[in-house]
């Protein structure tokens, strides 16, 4: 191969087949682009939105100086445009990041690479130079097949295979000098290579700008489903960033590694960034709100500070591009870092946010984590009731500034979406995990799907015209000893009833107030008694009272439960006056109340519940001498009483959890 300036021998001409994007990054930023023949199909050629270093003078390679237009293919005389070299089994655009998953490995166990050549591309495309490599065998082409085609289609020396292997971000800076040394521009690639290195300098200057400034930590997502880490040249541009990588001391390996999602959770980092390999700022951004009941837990979630970037040309490519890289893990890092971020949009590749990253929003409601069990609270309900009666979709929630699509909207698509949406007027019926996305009452649990002698019948089974009992079930001690009351009454009663357990909580932590129990704890209780369960979220902030939910809850009953005639609401209550008076004022009107253990003596609710043979969990406490996760016991009863407390707590001492699925289902109810 001949590079010097006056060689007229067309035969000697560089022709470069690049078989990888970040290769053909590579050319593009050392003024090759012309004698590019050849690209991979995930190719951007050219691309006016690459950050790369293509702005430099015009190179002499042989037979002069070209002017940044491709040369023409000797198959297509017409054509401006490199051959497509490669296809792919796989198809980002309408597979999830499972099957993708799936498809690589079984690609791996079977020894099939997911990446093929063009049928005759390659040699069609005549080149003397073939960029391609053997560190990933599910990224690109194989290696082996490359070098089985020149072997079967080319002369000996026609053409030579540069295979590039760069493990760390010195690695490949130093590609861009093999790949220049090989085309015959080694110049070009040592300018490159200053510029790359002299960019980052610029960067991690920015974030050391203040002496003795935490580092933050950063874990940054390859994949999400499953959860993979950053390999490779990432911790290095972690570490360029002025970051520390979350996983910096657990990770044996170079390589992207699989996580489990408790691994994510315990490492806890400041800031999460997602580029999984492959995929543009677009398709991260609607996998981020895919994976939004993953990332929930992560304090990154609850402080704002998940971001997503195009992973495919910032990332995944080891090539120039990951300058810019290493600027965007910076600016998302130290987002809120007034002094840094001023410093970093100085330097002029930083790109611009939606340009490559910007930070992801996954919910349009802000709320507290915490609500009291009876609210009073203003503001929504008010803007959506007045938008509703003028027949408009969409309402400005007034604490936010959010657009909220009303009630009147959802009608009009005429099903639930699935998405747990504020005003859904369907009891959320397709939403698939109710137990974490529900915003309005709905059942959890309709029952058994057998009608095998069970004490309380599933709701499909509940006839026209029958009895409900709705007992308002906390998942503590009293409202599991109201149920086996209830249970008793039913086998002694003549007159049968229905029962339907309905509990309240904040839609946003999930959690029972008081009670601090998960609502999918009162869920297993359920399940495993067998007892339907409907759910009302409270939502702080949005003016609706505590009652007018109670009611949806109710409207949401009849609409499964067709003609009721009687409905009888059941507390667990034992012996607080103020409470129980507070019921009666607000609720006796309408409905008729019912406290089945009403000053019923402590020792009498001490038998029934040693009688079960479930375990009591001690779930909040708010005096001394008592801890979370204490049983509840004779003994600590009688210790209570001790320390002067009211020994059941109703005077909120403590409260507890009845972990109902310790015993059968069958002594839980007394049957």
């Amino acid at each position: 191969m001949t590079t010097n300036a006056g060689n007229t021998n067309e035969d000697d001409a560089l022709r470069i087949a690049s078989l990888l994007p970040s290769t053909t990054d590579i050319c593009i930023s050392l003024g090759l682009e012309s004698n590019v023949v050849g690209i991979t199909h995930e190719c951007d050629f050219p691309s006016s939105s690459h950050p790369l270093y293509s702005s430099s003078a015009p190179l002499m390679v042989g037979n002069g100086i070209h002017d940044n237009q491709s040369i023409v293919n000797d198959n297509n005389p017409h054509s401006t445009k490199p051959l497509t070299l490669t296809v792919s089994q796989i198809d980002p655009h309408i597979q999830s990041q499972a099957e993708i998953d799936t498809a690589v490995k079984s690609s791996l166990h079977n020894g099939i690479s997911l990446y093929n050549l063009n049928d005759s591309a390659l040699t069609d495309a005549q080149p003397t130079v073939i960029l391609t490599q053997s560190l990933c065998d599910v990224c690109a082409v194989a290696k082996d097949a490359v070098d089985n085609e020149v072997a079967c289609n080319f002369r000996p020396g026609q053409c030579k295979v540069l295979s590039l292997e760069p493990e760390s971000l010195v690695e490949v800076v130093d590609t861009f000098c093999t790949v220049a040394d090989a085309c015959g521009v080694k110049e070009r690639g040592v300018e490159i290579k200053l510029l790359f290195w002299e960019g980052l300098r610029q960067v991690l200057k920015a974030t050391t700008m203040t002496a003795n400034k935490q580092k933050p930590t950063v874990l940054f997502f390859e994949w999400l489903d499953p959860p993979f880490d950053a390999g490779h040249w990432i911790p290095d541009m972690l570490e360029q960033s002025g970051c520390v990588s979350a996983l910096s001391q657990s990770k044996p390996t170079r390589k992207s590694t699989q996580l489990s999602w408790q691994q994510i959770y315990d490492c806890d980092p400041d800031v999460v960034i997602i580029g999984c390999c492959g995929f543009d700022l677009k398709r991260n951004e609607e996998d981020a709100i895919v994976a939004k009941e993953k990332l929930e837990p992560l304090r990154a979630f609850r402080t704002g500070r998940i971001f997503v970037s195009d992973g495919n040309l910032f990332f995944a490519r080891p090539g120039p591009a990951l300058r810019e890289g290493v600027a965007i893990l910076a600016r998302c890092a130290y987002d809120g870092d007034d002094e840094v971020v001023e410093e970093l949009e100085t330097i002029e590749f930083m790109p611009k946010e939606g340009q490559g990253w910007s930070k992801i929003v996954f919910t349009e409601e802000k709320e507290s984590t915490s609500i009291p069990d009876i609210e009073d609270l203003v503001p929504y309900s008010k803007p959506h009731d007045e938008a509703c009666k003028l027949n408009q979709d969409i309402y400005k929630d007034p604490s936010t500034g959010y657009n909220v699509f009303t009630e009147v909207a959802h009608k009009k698509r005429g099903k639930c979406c699935g998405s747990g949406c504020r005003h859904c007027p369907y009891d959320h019926a397709n939403v698939k995990d109710k137990v974490r996305y529900i915003q309005n009452p709905a059942f959890l649990y309709d029952g058994p799907d057998s009608e095998d002698n069970p004490i309380f019948a599933p709701l499909s089974s509940i006839p026209p015209g029958a009895h409900v009992k709705i007992l308002f079930f906390s998942g503590g001690k009293d409202s599991f000893l109201t149920i086996r009351k209830l249970v008793k009454q039913r086998q002694s009663s003549n007159i049968p009833f229905h029962l339907i357990l309905l509990t309240t909580f904040d839609s946003k932590s999930r959690i029972i107030a008081h009670q601090e129990v998960p609502i999918d704890t009162v869920l297993r209780q359920a399940q495993h008694l067998e007892i339907p369960l409907l759910a009302i979220p409270l939502r702080r902030g949005s003016g609706e009272t505590y009652l007018s939910r109670i009611e949806k809850g109710f409207n949401a009953i009849r609409q499964q439960v067709p003609d009721i005639q009687q409905m009888t609401l059941n507390f667990g209550d034992l012996h607080l006056d103020h409470i129980r008076d507070w019921r009666d004022k607000e609720m006796s009107n309408d409905y008729t109340l019912e406290y089945p253990l009403w000053k019923v003596p402590y020792e009498d609710l001490m038998d029934d519940l040693e009688a079960s043979g479930i375990r009591v969990v001690l779930s909040a406490v708010t005096r001394d001498g008592l801890d979370e996760g204490m049983l509840f016991t004779r003994k600590l009863w009688d210790n209570a009483v001790e320390l002067g407390m009211d020994g059941f707590g109703e005077e909120g001492e403590f409260h507890s959890v009845a972990e109902v699925w310790t015993v059968s289902r069958e002594q839980a109810l007394g049957l």
